[in-house]
Protein backbone atom coordinates (compact mmCIF):
# COMPACT_ATOMS: atom_id res chain seq x y z
CA UNK A 1 0.00 0.00 0.00
CA UNK A 2 1.67 3.47 -1.08
CA UNK A 3 1.83 6.02 1.51
CA UNK A 4 -1.09 8.40 -0.22
CA UNK A 5 -3.30 5.48 0.07
CA UNK A 6 -2.76 4.81 3.58
CA UNK A 7 -3.22 8.30 4.54
CA UNK A 8 -6.22 8.52 2.43
CA UNK A 9 -7.99 5.59 4.48
CA UNK A 10 -7.11 6.84 7.62
CA UNK A 11 -8.88 9.85 6.53
CA UNK A 12 -11.54 8.11 5.85
CA UNK A 13 -11.74 5.75 8.46
CA UNK A 14 -11.24 8.84 11.06
CA UNK A 15 -14.07 11.13 9.46
CA UNK A 16 -16.39 7.23 9.57
CA UNK A 17 -15.72 7.07 12.93
CA UNK A 18 -16.07 10.61 13.73
CA UNK A 19 -19.69 10.85 12.23
CA UNK A 20 -20.78 7.33 13.83
CA UNK A 21 -19.67 8.61 17.10
CA UNK A 22 -21.50 11.92 16.69
CA UNK A 23 -24.80 9.86 15.74
CA UNK A 24 -24.76 7.26 18.51
CA UNK A 25 -24.49 10.02 20.95
CA UNK A 26 -27.34 11.75 19.62
CA UNK A 27 -29.44 8.64 20.11
CA UNK A 28 -28.21 7.51 23.10
CA UNK A 29 -28.57 11.02 24.97
CA UNK A 30 -32.00 10.50 23.65
CA UNK A 31 -33.11 7.12 25.04
CA UNK A 32 -30.75 6.69 27.89
CA UNK A 33 -29.30 7.32 31.39
CA UNK A 34 -26.62 9.89 30.96
CA UNK A 35 -24.34 7.89 33.07
CA UNK A 36 -24.97 5.31 30.84
CA UNK A 37 -24.85 6.72 27.74
CA UNK A 38 -21.21 8.55 28.16
CA UNK A 39 -19.88 5.43 29.50
CA UNK A 40 -20.91 3.37 25.87
CA UNK A 41 -20.16 6.41 24.08
CA UNK A 42 -16.33 6.05 26.17
CA UNK A 43 -16.54 2.23 25.36
CA UNK A 44 -17.51 2.82 21.60
CA UNK A 45 -14.84 5.70 21.09
CA UNK A 46 -11.97 3.25 22.65
CA UNK A 47 -13.75 0.24 19.86
CA UNK A 48 -13.61 2.45 17.00
CA UNK A 49 -10.66 4.74 17.43
CA UNK A 50 -7.58 2.49 18.92
CA UNK A 51 -4.22 2.10 16.62
CA UNK A 52 -2.67 -1.51 16.82
CA UNK A 53 0.86 -2.79 14.43
CA UNK A 54 -0.45 -4.78 11.40
CA UNK A 55 2.70 -6.54 11.92
CA UNK A 56 4.61 -6.85 14.53
CA UNK A 57 7.96 -5.52 12.85
CA UNK A 58 5.75 -3.03 10.84
CA UNK A 59 5.27 0.57 11.29
CA UNK A 60 1.99 0.30 9.41
CA UNK A 61 -1.03 0.82 12.22
CA UNK A 62 -4.87 -0.34 11.37
CA UNK A 63 -7.55 -0.09 14.30
CA UNK A 64 -6.78 -2.48 16.46
CA UNK A 65 -10.41 -4.10 16.65
CA UNK A 66 -9.97 -4.99 12.42
CA UNK A 67 -6.80 -6.62 13.54
CA UNK A 68 -8.20 -8.47 16.03
CA UNK A 69 -11.07 -10.10 13.64
CA UNK A 70 -8.73 -10.29 10.87
CA UNK A 71 -5.77 -12.10 12.91
CA UNK A 72 -8.42 -14.18 14.40
CA UNK A 73 -9.91 -15.14 11.47
CA UNK A 74 -6.51 -15.59 8.97
CA UNK A 75 -4.22 -16.95 11.85
CA UNK A 76 -5.23 -18.03 15.24
CA UNK A 77 -5.90 -17.22 18.57
CA UNK A 78 -2.86 -16.59 20.09
CA UNK A 79 -1.62 -13.77 17.51
CA UNK A 80 -5.02 -12.25 17.79
CA UNK A 81 -4.31 -11.44 21.42
CA UNK A 82 -1.80 -8.87 20.64
CA UNK A 83 -4.32 -6.79 19.10
CA UNK A 84 -6.87 -7.61 21.72
CA UNK A 85 -4.20 -6.15 24.65
CA UNK A 86 -4.47 -2.32 23.60
CA UNK A 87 -8.15 -2.63 22.82
CA UNK A 88 -9.12 -3.87 26.11
CA UNK A 89 -6.93 -1.40 27.88
CA UNK A 90 -8.60 1.38 26.08
CA UNK A 91 -11.78 0.66 27.28
CA UNK A 92 -10.79 -0.04 30.85
CA UNK A 93 -9.47 3.38 30.65
CA UNK A 94 -12.16 4.99 28.98
CA UNK A 95 -14.19 3.23 31.70
CA UNK A 96 -12.42 4.90 34.34
CA UNK A 97 -12.33 8.25 32.93
CA UNK A 98 -16.06 8.58 32.61
CA UNK A 99 -16.45 6.78 36.10
CA UNK A 100 -13.90 9.40 37.77
CA UNK A 101 -15.61 12.11 35.92
CA UNK A 102 -19.16 11.10 36.24
CA UNK A 103 -18.35 11.00 40.47
CA UNK A 104 -16.77 14.47 40.25
CA UNK A 105 -20.00 15.96 38.22
CA UNK A 106 -22.39 14.92 41.09
CA UNK A 107 -20.68 16.03 43.80
CA UNK A 108 -20.02 19.43 41.61
CA UNK A 109 -24.00 19.53 40.75
CA UNK A 110 -24.61 18.73 44.91
CA UNK A 111 -22.10 21.06 46.03
CA UNK A 112 -24.07 23.74 43.42
CA UNK A 113 -27.29 23.19 44.37
CA UNK A 114 -26.32 23.47 48.13
CA UNK A 115 -24.66 26.97 48.04
CA UNK A 116 -27.56 27.74 45.67
CA UNK A 117 -30.45 27.13 48.34
CA UNK A 118 -31.83 29.99 50.59
CA UNK A 119 -31.05 29.50 54.23
CA UNK A 120 -33.72 29.70 56.39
Amino acid sequence: METQDYIVAWVVYLLAGIAFSFISWKVMKKFLWRELAYLLQSLLLAIIFTPWYVLPEDEILAPALIVFMLDLITVDITTSIRALIPLVMAMLFGIIVTIILSVLYRIRRKNYSADSMPDA
